[in-house]
Formats: structure tokens, sequence, C-alpha cells
């Protein structure tokens, strides 16, 4: 019997969580690059193109970087998925030695 098998599907749905709100955050990065563009075409002057470049520079890379942070989440729950995996493998495999063992004593 595993550790993780009694919260494997609370996982898993984290996960899934997880990733559509990678992807909710991904398209709402694709909206927001295309409002700078229509920001020029709607208002004209320095401060149009100073909202531009916020957009452009501070904006968008803050957004990159949530999106590969929310990646991350994901990518940790998978290996910490694995390494418990791996520890519930040894564990059993130990204790079906044990088990021997002592079969072998009676």
């Amino acid at each position: 019997m595993s550790f993780l098998q009694f919260v494997r599907a609370d996982v898993s749905n984290v996960m899934a969580g997880v990733q559509q709100q990678q992807q909710i955050t991904s398209q709402l990065l694709d909206t927001i690059k295309g409002y700078a563009g229509k920001i020029q075409e709607a208002w004209t002057g320095d401060d149009s193109n100073a909202c531009q470049q916020a957009i452009l520079t501070k904006l968008v890379p803050a957004m990159v970087e949530l999106i590969a942070a929310i990646a991350g989440v994901n990518l940790n729950l998978t290996k910490a998925t694995n390494i418990v995996d791996q520890a519930d493998a040894a564990v059993k495999k130990i204790a079906e030695g044990l088990g021997d063992l002592f079969n072998a004593i009676s």
C-alpha cells in the first residue's frame, strides 16, 4: 500500500488546477500584448508611448515570470510525487524482505 495513494487524487486535482491557472495567465498575457498596439491606434502622444513601453518592458516580463513560476509549481509537485513513489517502493521492498526473513525463521 502506497502512502501517496491516499492523496494521489488530490495531488492530481491540484496539478490540474495549477495547469488551468497557467493557461488562463498565458491567455491573459496574449490579450495584454495585443493591447499595446491598440493603445497606439487610439491614443497618441508621449503618454501613449510611455504606456506602451510600460506594458512591454514591465508588465509583459512580469507576467512571463509569473507563468514560469506557476509552471514550476507543477514541476515541483511532479518531482515530489516521484520521490514519494520511490520511497514507497523502497519501503515495500524492505518490508517484503523482512517478511521473507520472518518466514524463513518459522
